[in-house]
């Protein structure tokens, strides 16, 4: 038997990611960084949100909320650019990834796993033809393309990404 890590039973990886994210693009300090994690859960408090996302974790609905109401100006650029298209294919998304990180300025990406493995939020750092990289608060460092699907997971591609559940932040 091992131990439960940190995020192993709470839905809060949403809000590492969101904080995580805007650490990235504003640069802001540890202090800051727990302000806005503060800020983050009394907004989910206010919006009677919080049993439940401490449960069952975050939609995207909420995240939109957070976004708006609580990071702000902290990241000025949201896009959702696969919001309306579930069936990307992996190529298109992953060279769309690739061309948005690329793009100057500080970038990241905000991700939503799933699969058999991942039930996950997490922030994409870097991406390379054969490799994508996690900023992420469940020490999870990488994956593999080969491994990635965006449509279905399968035994020989387990890991999904959705791009309808992604924001290109900046």
């Amino acid at each position: 038997m091992k131990p439960y890590e940190q995020g192993a039973l709470d839905g809060l990886c949403a809000v590492y990611s969101i904080v995580n994210a805007t650490r990235i693009i504003s640069g802001i300090d540890e202090e800051q960084s727990r302000e806005l994690f503060k800020e983050i859960v009394l907004y989910l408090e206010r919006t009677n949100d919080l049993a439940k996302i401490l449960i069952e974790g975050i939609g995207l609905t909420t995240i939109g909320g957070i976004f708006m109401d609580v990071v702000g100006n902290r990241i000025s650029n949201r896009m959702m650019p696969f919001k309306q298209y579930p069936e990307t294919p992996l190529d298109t998304f992953w060279s769309e990834m690739m061309s948005f990180l690329n793009g100057g300025g500080p970038r990241a990406i905000l991700i939503g796993l799933g699969g058999p493995m991942w039930d996950h939020w997490s922030i994409v750092e870097s991406i390379s033809e054969k490799q994508i990289r996690f900023f992420d608060s469940y020490k999870l460092k990488r994956l593999n393309r080969s491994r990635c699907a965006t449509m279905r997971s399968t035994a020989s591609r387990p890991h999904l990404i959705f791009p309808t559940h992604t924001y290109f932040l900046s």
